[in-house]
């Protein structure tokens, strides 16, 4: 693809361009990103018996430069003594282009980027050497400018398809586990051992405790992320709660029943803290009761290395009373394995166990249209697209191919606006937009202000 340069306003730089020269004698069109094409206009006006050797010199002050073919104009009197002496033998052959003098003589000059890399680099002038040449001396002249110009980066939008309607609980599961599909939805049972479920978060109360404590061990990052997660899907238009599973536990301490009752009250002060801060209704919650945590006991027991591990899986595995089985490990070894699961197991157990939170996927047409238009300006459809995109352009998704079409169509600012809204979103493809059109605006200023 080939573009010629013009005076545009920024709105219009689409394609590979340059910003014009200073001078109406230099013009560029860049071809591909990979070559440039420099157009030039040479003009000696040479003295009776005088030619003027004319080499236009491509430098961009740091240190780089390049000479392009020039030409020598030469009088009528000068060019016959040429002649002859070519006739003669005195003269040497004509080497380059040799026009009359105070003609104007039109150059293009093809420059590949690996070859010439620096002017790609920054702001590039283009003087003219210039030589007076007599029959029997050469005189340096002052070097004429023809001019300057400056490689502005192409605005290359980036777009990626919406590539599932999977609304914000599906964006947010990447990171957050505990979030899941409905159709990956498992009831609790108590064989489930829930600390090796990855996302699970625990809620932890003090022994014989149910009043939920937002200060006590790590419950404050677990409770405001839990509240976090549960917000935004409930806000979230694409997306629809199922099922909010809180599961309730005690650890082995004391009587089965009032450990019971402990796991029963420990989840529903979880729900009711949940739907204090985000409204949700009775209905979306399922609170198992876990009871007692014996298989998280028993698996963090087998996970473990210390005097009398086996000895207390054996008890797990032979007692079938929980209440005895609890007798029967306090008086093991007189006491000692016990004192280690106080100390080092059974504070974990106490806890509320939030394990997941099912969605579903509401309807969603938007997804499609903004995969429409995404290929439609692919295909250079970009006022096809605009109108399309416009019908969704409340949907946060739709916001980098939007500012794709604004862009595209004329319309720089409102671009713009809708880049930052999608990076702000997190979206790559729109922060590297936003990166292009400020490389492009700083080429600009700067040419600007040379």
């Amino acid at each position: 693809m080939m573009t010629k340069t013009y005076i545009i306003p920024l709105i219009a730089l689409l394609t590979w361009m340059c910003l014009p020269a200073a001078a109406d004698n230099v013009r560029t069109e860049w071809i591909d990103s990979t070559q440039v094409k420099i157009a030039y206009s040479l003009t000696g006006n040479a003295e009776r018996n005088y030619a003027i050797c004319a080499t236009p010199v491509l430098t961009d002050g740091q240190g780089h430069s390049l000479s392009l073919p020039g030409a020598v104009f030469r009088s009528k009197a000068n060019r016959r003594y040429v002649e002859r002496g070519r006739l003669y033998g005195t003269e040497q052959p004509a080497v380059t282009r040799e026009p009359a003098s105070g003609d104007t003589l039109h150059c293009e000059q093809l420059i590949s980027r690996t070859d010439v890399p620096w002017l790609w680099q920054g702001p590039v002038r283009l003087d003219v050497q210039r030589e007076r040449e007599g029959c029997c001396q050469v005189e340096e002249m002052p070097s004429l400018s023809l001019g300057s110009f400056c490689y502005v980066p192409p605005f290359v939008p980036r777009m990626a398809d919406v590539a599932e309607d999977t609304g914000k609980a599906g964006e947010l599961k990447t990171d957050n586990p505990v979030l899941h599909h409905i159709s990956e939805y498992r009831p609790y049972d108590k064989t489930r051992i829930l600390r090796k479920e990855e996302g699970t978060l625990y809620v932890h109360f003090p022994l014989d405790r149910s009043l939920l404590d937002h200060s006590f061990r790590n419950n404050a990052s677990t409770l405001d992320r839990i509240v976090e997660l549960t917000r935004a899907v409930m806000e979230d238009s694409t997306s629809s709660v199922k099922i909010i599973q809180i599961v309730g536990l005690a650890s082995v301490e004391g009587p089965q029943r009032r450990n019971n009752r402990l796991s029963t009250e420990r989840a529903e002060a979880l729900k009711s803290y949940i739907q204090q801060r985000v409204p949700t209704p009775d209905s979306l919650y399922e609170c198992a009761y876990g009871g007692e945590a014996w298989a998280e006991l028993r698996d963090q027991i087998a996970d473990s290395d210390f005097e009398g591990r086996d000895k207390l899986l054996h008890i797990i595995d032979t007692e079938s009373e929980p209440d005895r089985r609890e007798a029967l490990i306090k008086r093991l070894d007189n006491g000692r394995p016990y004192s280690y699961l106080k100390e080092n197991v059974l504070s974990d157990q106490r806890n509320s166990g939030y394990l997941r939170i099912y969605y579903d996927y509401v309807p969603d047409t938007a997804a499609g249209i903004i995969n429409e238009a995404s290929a439609l300006l692919r295909e250079g459809r970009d006022e096809e697209a605009l109108r399309k995109l416009l019908t969704v352009k409340e949907d946060r998704r739709a916001q980098n191919a939007l500012g794709v079409a604004y862009y595209r169509t004329g319309q720089a600012q409102l671009a713009e606006e809708c880049f930052r809204k999608a990076a702000a979103d997190g979206n790559p493809q729109a922060a590297d937009n936003l990166r292009q059109i400020e490389a492009i605006r700083e080429a600009t200023d700067r040419e600007i202000q040379r």
